[in-house]
């Protein structure tokens, strides 16, 4: 699974600490390959006008807000249903 966290500032960093804990307590099967997007260029490119913002599997799921974790646990469960292997 590819995940993308899109920003820079604080609640870009709580997104991060949140899906940490998520990714940490779910270990997805196939692994999880994790970038940070900073480029405001990108981030546009992709759709995210306003930090934070969250992608998994090239789709965004996430963007302007902090999710909580019940909401990525979800996500990621959909993510993992759609790659063909169970939910987290």
């Amino acid at each position: 699974m590819i995940v993308e966290l899109f920003g820079t500032d604080q609640k870009a960093a709580e997104l991060g600490a949140t899906l940490e804990q998520v990714l940490g307590e779910l270990s997805p099967p196939g692994g999880v390959t994790f970038y940070r997007v900073e480029d405001p260029a990108h981030m546009v490119g992709r759709g995210v006008w306003r930090s934070p913002g969250l992608a998994l599997d090239g789709k965004v799921v996430c963007r302007g807000r902090v999710p909580t974790a019940a909401e990525i646990r979800g996500w990621l469960a959909a993510a993992a249903q759609k790659a063909g292997g169970p939910p987290g």
